[in-house]
């Protein structure tokens, strides 16, 4: 119901729905009529019958005009008042008579199983569900046990567990319940809006920082370094699974250097001599000798090195001395 140019106006009957649907559709387009003429003030019985042929459209005429009358409809009375000529109730047995007939195409059978199907949908309130199972309980004319056949429905149809838990106890009439299951629903809300916050803190508090590599001490056993350098896991390749580089396959075994081999020509340890064996080529961490079993002790560094430089106390003969004044007189 609209209102076009200050006029209230409907939309015609639509008597093309299904059979079923047929009483439902008078129903709120009788209720709809209702209000149109009572705000614009119709009162003739004349009147309200022209109005609502004129705005229920051909499909209201047709099937107005080939109803019989039925016991119901309603004779004028005498007039009371002399000279006044009698009111014909047209438009009172004209809805006895359509009424009569809309009521035949109803299936209480078929109305009822559409009350014990309904249930509340994904994104549907509670205040929406209940309006629908009043609506079609109205339609089912349960009278006195309507409350309860409603209340049994939302045990049966509610989205919400306790919701149904709460019906099943049997200690809320409708109303109760009706208050408890909208509390929950805003509750449930407002926790799906403040969950993305609360998982970010948590995200935060949880977060793993990285760890400062371990700093090894070069006097100390080397076996502990290697271990740790066979830990060491390359990236995640394309399945995502992890490998470990098995770096003693890869090392140099001169130096230790897992970015070239034994025979780098420019290894830093082939003029270099080893502190546990004595042997020149390979640095102490990779020293062949003292990993098969041989004491650091077995092996004690010369007095003096091959190439080293002799010192003021390794010369045999005595040093030249500078001469004294008194030696230059002597030889003049």
């Amino acid at each position: 119901m609209n209102d076009e140019g200050g006029r209230w106006s409907i939309a015609p009957f639509n008597d093309a729905v299904d059979a079923q649907d047929l009483r439902r559709e008078w129903e709120e387009w009788h209720r709809s009529f209702e209000l149109m003429i009572e705000m614009k003030q119709v009162k003739s019985q004349h009147e309200k019958l022209v109005t609502m042929l004129c705005y229920g459209g051909r499909g209201l005429q047709r099937i107005f005009h080939n109803l019989k009358p039925v016991p119901e409809e309603i004779s004028p009375e005498p007039v009371r008042i002399p000279l006044m000529p009698p009111e014909y109730p047209e438009y009172d047995n004209a809805i006895k008579r359509l009424e009569k007939f809309f009521v035949g195409k109803r299936n209480d059978r078929v109305e009822l199983e559409v009350f014990r199907s309904l249930k509340q949908v994904a994104d549907e309130s509670f205040n929406k569900f209940v309006l629908r199972l009043r609506t079609q309980a109205a339609r089912c004319e349960f009278g006195e046990r309507e409350e309860m056949e409603i209340l049994h429905q939302i045990t049966m149809g509610a989205r919400d567990e306790r919701v149904r838990d709460k019906g099943l106890e049997s200690v809320m009439d409708l109303d109760d319940l009706t208050s408890y299951a909208i509390n929950r629903e805003i509750l449930v809300q407002q926790r799906e809006k403040t969950k993305p916050f609360r998982q970010e803190a948590m995200a935060v508090v949880k977060q793993e920082w990285p760890r400062r590599p371990a700093v090894f001490n070069r006097n100390q056993d080397s076996s502990r370094f290697n271990k740790v350098q066979e830990r060491i896991r390359r990236p995640s390749d394309r399945n995502g699974s992890k490998s470990v580089i098995n770096r003693r396959s890869s090392e140099c075994d001169r130096c230790g250097s897992w970015k070239h081999g034994g025979n780098y020509p420019r290894c830093p340890a082939l003029g270099s001599r080893c502190h546990q064996c004595g042997t020149t080529g390979h640095f102490s961490r990779k020293c062949r000798k003292v990993h098969a079993g041989q004491r650091r002790s077995a092996w004690k560094p010369p007095a003096q090195e091959t190439n080293a430089v002799p010192g003021p106390d390794d010369w045999d003969e005595e040093m030249p001395r500078r001469p004294k004044p008194e030696d230059i007189a002597k030889v003049e």
